[in-house]
């Protein structure tokens, strides 16, 4: 497959495939069956042992953080795939997220002018349909694609896709903590609705991406705008000051003391550290 790329589509099937579990990576298992079916289609037969030289040999080139698995950005250079930004959301079930949202917008925003001008909305276009189909979009088709989408989303009609109309053509959620009174009182149930919704895989802490979703609705809550890297920065930051054990996650009873220490709320009643953990 020198010098050729698969198409975003074909990719995308191909690391479903061999990520049989679903988990985000290929691991060692996955990586022998991958192995071998690509010595199957070209009709050469393999041994077990030859297969497993071969994954420590491709674990050593390509697994560039050592953790004995293979990423989906590792997995692109050894498939090289077309470039399309929105692939890798489409194939981690990313949800839309405001993050993810802003790293979207970011990416086709490219001359950072604050609004999507027409080549940077057939780019977006263009990388959607192909994480669907397998499809080009012939011009005349863009052109009626393009006018459709002004028709139905340049809201202020100035031939440009601004921030806000890109949220609704993508249909991201509504800011989880839009109608929550966050200055008056909390309740305990209003408060663990909260950070459940957050805990995205109900494992009883906040990382990562869920940590950057609560702090990045808390800031739109106020009208306060942050581009990615600020919210990362900003969200590192928040960490440092909650994180009281310094494990790297945000449990239920450390953000309700950034809830309930910060002056932002003012609770009926302040949960107890047993109520918390359940």
């Amino acid at each position: 497959m020198e010098g050729v790329k698969l198409a975003a589509s074909d990719f995308k099937d191909v690391w479903m495939h061999y990520d049989a579990d679903g988990n985000g990576f290929i691991e060692e298992h996955e990586i022998d069956k991958f192995l071998s079916d690509l010595f199957d289609a070209q009709g050469q037969l393999i041994s077990k042992s030859d297969i497993v030289g071969l994954r420590l040999t491709l674990m050593e080139c390509y697994d560039t953080n050592k953790d004995g698995k293979i990423e989906l950005s590792e997995f692109a250079k050894i498939l090289p795939v077309e470039d399309n930004f929105l692939l890798k959301f489409k194939i981690q079930n990313a949800p839309l997220t405001y993050p993810n949202f802003l790293r979207i917008w970011e990416h086709y925003d490219s001359d950072m002018s604050g609004v999507l001008e027409r080549s940077e909305v057939e780019s977006f276009i263009t990388d959607l349909v192909k994480t669907n189909n397998k499809i080009d979009i012939k011009a005349k088709e863009m052109d009626i694609i393009m006018d459709d989408i002004y028709k139905l989303f340049d809201e202020n009609k100035n031939h440009v896709i601004e921030q806000s109309e890109l949220q609704k053509l993508l249909q991201v959620p509504e800011n989880y903590l839009k109608h929550i009174e966050l200055y008056k009182n909390l309740n305990k149930a209003e408060f663990s609705a909260i950070f459940k919704h957050y805990d995205r895989n109900g494992d009883g802490y906040l990382v990562g991406e869920e940590l950057l979703e609560i702090v990045s609705d808390m800031m739109r809550k106020v009208e306060i705008d942050l581009t990615i890297s600020q919210l990362e920065a900003l969200t590192e930051k928040v960490v440092k000051v909650i994180d009281t054990n310094f494990d790297g996650k945000i449990s239920k009873r450390e953000l309700a003391d950034l809830f309930f220490t910060s002056g932002q709320i003012s609770p009926i009643e302040e949960p107890h550290s047993s109520d918390l953990n359940t």
